[in-house]
């Protein structure tokens, strides 16, 4: 699996995100996407606001999908983690 974050430099919930997901130990490789670099990308995934995480399988399949800031907790059920 692997998580693609769609985030803005301008966008102050992205940051917000980006510190939880520093916070929450998982081993799944992110790939953070700068919608205003990317724009094809967003729209190819249907993005329409930003932050937005999508969990993909092996097989680029999504598994998970969830825009707007989340907090530890939040984050942590979106990827499956458990609690230790």
């Amino acid at each position: 699996m692997k998580l693609l974050k769609f985030y803005a430099p301008w966008c102050a919930p992205c940051k917000a995100l980006g510190v939880v997901m520093s916070r929450v130990q998982h081993d799944l490789p992110v790939v953070e996407i700068n919608i205003d670099e990317n724009r094809d990308t967003a729209v190819f995934y249907g993005v329409s606001s930003v932050p937005t995480l999508i969990l993909i399988d092996e097989n680029e399949n999504i598994i998970n999908k969830k825009s707007g800031a989340m907090t530890d907790d939040a984050f942590k059920e979106f990827i499956g983690a458990t609690n230790d």
